[in-house]
């Protein structure tokens, strides 16, 4: 019911500008068993006349500490008048409303940082729409952060990849453990394939334990298709001689072992 009375609502959202709005709703996450993060939901309505779909959603949890002016507490205060704040370097997001049913509902209104966005610039990246920049505050990306990963010579970034590498948390230790692992070519999109996938030094190790050399390509392939010691060993006790990682992920894709 909730949800739907939201949703009926977006006809009455406007906005795209240098400022950003729509509608908003803070509910608490320990409903999907995370006690240490609040969920956030944005309606923006776009109607011009090359737009697509006039309604986006976004869907976010984020950590409660990032947040001011609410807390789990306040949500459960029926009527409460609220404005949730988020302030970080890429802008500042505001979320204004009243608690009904354990949630906060009402307007957003989000502010770009001009200094982020000329920083941004100064660091190769001139793509950063106010979206992006949304997109920037809610995965929490800074200026020092993106520094971080050009200085760790990272390669091929935008924007995008910038995103991508965040939201899957590829951090220093990852990239470094990756790197003394052999894996030197540190291309922005291949770290965050293989982070995706649950590619880690130590699975590097273990197929090298196991007498193999495996390519980034290999890698994510036996992650995908759990290609791991018991099931190498598994084949080996079958008697298979000369086995290769590729006939290993062929045996996997057609189920030659079942």
């Amino acid at each position: 019911m909730r949800f739907f009375v939201f949703a009926v609502m977006l006809g009455c959202s406007t906005g795209f500008g240098q400022t950003l709005s729509g509608l908003c709703m803070l509910s608490d996450a320990r409903r999907t068993n995370e006690p240490d993060k609040v969920q956030l939901m944005l309606a923006s309505v776009d109607c011009g006349k090359e737009a697509e779909s006039c309604t986006e959603m976004n869907n976010s949890s984020l950590q409660w500490s990032r947040w001011s002016g609410v807390s789990s507490e306040l949500l459960q205060k029926e009527g409460t008048a609220l404005t949730a704040r988020m302030k970080a370097e890429p802008g500042e997001l505001t979320c204004t409303g009243n608690v009904h049913d354990s949630a906060l509902s009402g307007r957003y209104q989000f502010i770009p940082s001009t200094v982020f966005l000329t920083d941004m610039v100064s660091l190769g990246f001139d793509d950063i729409t106010p979206k992006k920049q949304l997109g920037f505050l809610m995965l929490d990306i800074t200026t020092a952060w993106v520094k971080e990963m050009k200085g760790m010579g990272v390669t091929d970034l935008s924007t995008n990849k910038l995103m991508g590498l965040k939201a899957l948390h590829v951090d220093s230790a990852y990239i470094h453990a990756m790197s003394t692992a052999g894996f030197t070519e540190l291309r922005a999109s291949k770290l965050t394939e293989m982070k995706a996938v649950g590619v880690t030094p130590e699975k590097v190790q273990e197929a090298k334990s196991l007498g193999f050399t495996p390519t980034e390509h290999e890698l994510i392939q036996m992650c995908i298709f759990h290609i791991d010691r018991p099931f190498v060993e598994k084949m080996r006790a079958r008697g298979l001689k000369d086995l290769t990682l590729e006939k290993l992920i062929k045996i996997k894709i057609f189920k030659v072992d079942e």
